[in-house]
């Protein structure tokens, strides 16, 4: 019997194992990179530096996705759908103080003077002049709100209002939920509210006449990027990465900025710091 050439069975051997790394690599999940929509900001650009980088980084494959909101970033964090995530800060504190199994990244270092104008504002229109005027004809006005998951313009100013002893949901005329600042303000300058919160910087930029501040918020921080720990996640590692990020690829930080004014001119990330903020609802 002639035995094959050895030559031969070298290359049908090299082209069985190079075949099989090719479908184990196949088989390989990519890394999910994730944030909530907002309108007028394309979010999808926004991260993809971030994705890239890891990708660059991890050596594995990453792909992005947007969902609607920071509470739905949040849930598809939690079922595993998201690795990485670019939350607002109630998408951060939503995954602190639900059950453990998410790991807090490194956050964008804003600039303290910047940090400093990332506040909430409720303002009214002219005949709301203070806020005992609120407090005591609050059923006669009509509230809106930009979101139920916003920071500065849900829950934030709604803890405020509980505060003063009023329901956002049942002790105005009616609520709203405009989608953005721009919106929850020109709905004030168009007559359609009477009582507005939103980011103190869309109000100072323009400060309609007809509308009068009555409070303005402490800072408020930025939520820290979060990690869903798992085998196939290495969180310590990613969390490493975005501390080198400003040297080894300043693009994930700029697309961040782009995504998220209230990163201001931030050119790196730093460790997060205990927050003593809780989540209360905007009921």
């Amino acid at each position: 019997m002639r035995s094959r050439p050895r030559g031969r069975t070298s290359l049908a051997g090299l082209a069985l194992l190079l075949a099989s790394v090719a479908a184990t690599a196949g088989e390989v999940a990519p890394w999910v990179v994730a944030t909530y929509a907002y309108p007028q900001r394309d979010r999808a650009a926004a991260v993809q530096p971030l994705a890239d980088y890891l990708a660059r980084r991890g050596q594995h494959p990453v792909q992005v996705r947007v969902l609607p909101s920071p509470t739905a970033l949040v849930e598809a964090l939690r079922d595993g759908q998201v690795d990485v995530a670019v939350p607002n800060l109630h998408g951060y504190l939503q995954a602190r103080r639900g059950p453990g199994g998410v790991a807090t990244l490194p956050v964008p270092d804003v600039p303290a003077a910047q940090a400093d104008r990332y506040r909430a504002v409720l303002v009214a229109r002219d005949e709301v002049d203070s806020i005992e005027a609120l407090q005591h004809r609050a059923g006669r006005l009509r509230l809106v709100l930009v979101g139920r998951d916003s920071a500065s313009g849900g829950f934030v100013p709604a803890q405020r209002l509980h505060e003063l002893g009023l329901r956002p949901a049942s002790d105005f005329a009616s609520l709203h939920y405009a989608g953005s600042h721009a919106a929850a303000l020109q709905a004030l300058v168009d007559g359609e509210a009477d009582v507005a919160a939103l980011a103190a910087d869309v109000y100072d930029a323009s400060r309609p006449q007809e509308v009068r501040e009555l409070w303005r918020s402490a800072p408020i921080p930025p939520g820290p990027l979060l990690c869903r720990e798992s085998a196939q996640v290495p969180c310590a590692a990613i969390a490493g990465w975005l501390l080198e990020a400003h040297r080894q690829d300043p693009a994930v930080m700029a697309g961040l900025r782009a995504g998220w004014p209230e990163f201001g001119d931030a050119s790196a990330f730093t460790p997060a710091r205990p927050m003593p903020l809780q989540l209360p609802g905007v009921d």
